[in-house]
């Protein structure tokens, strides 16, 4: 539903109380001798979580404590970024629901109080939201792999504002990354990604994984098959967002901490993947006569030989390499204006839904149904009896 998301704090809304847990020390921008601001204006102090808290099991979010110059004097701010289902569960694989606000507002609070920052509830609930992370969970037990996944997205052709960059670990694909100046969604192999981060944090797309792959990691843990893809749409221009949606909400913390308007951001994206998915699962199931009676079949007149020959090579191409690639063939060979016609005539071609196996397709169904995820669902019978027997002992 939720996972990262950062609250800003105007002055008046909070109190520091031991402002030398800041690196630099917060006392600087709190009392003289103040800190120089520098040319751009603007000064910050930081508190993370140490390596030793994420160790022990104790998750704490991320402040920074910032100065700048303003028109009316100075302006000090407190960002406060953290993962909800961490501050909760301690990972960020069991998922909240809206009903669970409370539960995260009072386990905010009390790790703040425990960062010496002073903040009543209620001013969290109604604090500003500069940045939300909405994420899904889709864990996959009937043998479709993540990679399966990512073999397809990557022969989606989304709208060419889109960037997307894919991370390679050794011979699988681990993530990928699709990116526009308002949003960013990614999709990744949660299991590898812990992987990679128990060799160094850097190499994880998540940060703070803390104890998390001694949870995942253990051998017989959990059952197998099961792999965990993981979807995390970013927002920074929120009020744009609500607003595509025809919400008029504003956007506090208390607002946004809602599993349907999660699922809305996530499936408004979804839709334009699910467009191109009954395309490319159509081409990939048929024979190239029958693609070339569907093509001649889509025409309103007679049909040129060179034309339909033309179209069907571009379809049989598309089926080989995906959108993306078939693009970056012809790019060489003819212009942009040429090959938005040649695409643009797909759109004309009636395909039938795929009735073959699809990993976009669970990925989908998972996003629709948007039902909340827990670990203990997918433990092996082994694990449910070792603690059945620890919850005995306690």
């Amino acid at each position: 539903m939720l996972d990262t998301i950062a609250l800003m704090l105007d002055q008046h809304q909070f109190e520091i109380r031991n402002p030398d847990r800041f690196s630099p020390s917060a006392a600087g921008l709190l009392m003289p001798p103040y800190y120089r601001l520098g040319a751009r204006g603007y000064f910050c102090c930081v508190q993370n979580p140490t390596r030793t808290d994420l160790d022990a099991g104790c998750y704490l979010p991320r402040l920074t404590l910032a100065k700048r110059k303003a028109q009316s004097g100075f302006v000090l701010t407190l960002r406060i970024e953290f993962s909800a289902p961490k501050l909760v569960f301690g990972n960020n694989f069991d998922e909240l629901r809206s009903r669970d606000f409370e539960r995260v507002l009072a386990a905010l609070r009390r790790s703040l109080d425990e960062m010496g920052i002073m903040v009543e509830e209620d001013t969290l609930r109604g604090a500003r939201v500069s940045t939300i992370h909405y994420s899904k969970n889709v864990a996959f037990t009937d043998f479709t792999t993540c990679s399966m996944v990512m073999m397809e997205l990557e022969r989606i052709d989304l709208d060419r504002r889109l960037d997307i960059t894919r991370t390679d670990y050794r011979n699988e694909g681990h993530a990928i990354r699709y990116h526009a100046n308002t949003f960013e969604i990614v999709f990744y192999d949660k299991l590898k990604d812990l992987q990679q981060a128990q060799r160094s944090e850097k190499r994880g797309i998540e940060l703070d994984y803390g104890r998390q792959p001694d949870l995942f990691l253990c051998p017989n843990r959990f059952v197998k098959p099961f792999e965990v893809l993981r979807i995390e749409g970013t927002r920074t221009k929120i009020k744009q967002t609500l607003r595509r949606l025809g919400d008029t909400r504003e956007p506090t913390f208390a607002a946004l901490f809602d599993a349907s308007l999660a699922k809305d951001v996530l499936l408004r994206f979804w839709a334009d993947i699910q467009k191109q998915i009954v395309l490319l699962g159509h081409i990939k199931g048929q024979r190239p006569e029958d693609l070339l009676a569907s093509l001649a079949e889509s025409l309103t007149r007679s049909a040129r030989p060179s034309l339909l020959l033309q179209q069907l090579g571009l379809v049989l191409l598309i089926g080989s390499v995906g959108f993306r690639g078939a693009h970056a063939v012809m790019r060489r060979h003819c212009s942009a204006r040429s090959w938005q016609r040649l695409k643009g005539r797909l759109k004309t071609l009636p395909v039938v839904q795929s009735t073959g196996f699809s990993a976009l397709g669970v990925v989908g169904m998972a996003l629709k149904a948007f039902d909340p995820v827990r670990m203990e669902a997918f433990y092996s019978s082994s694990a449910r009896q070792a603690d059945g027997r620890l919850h005995k002992l306690h």
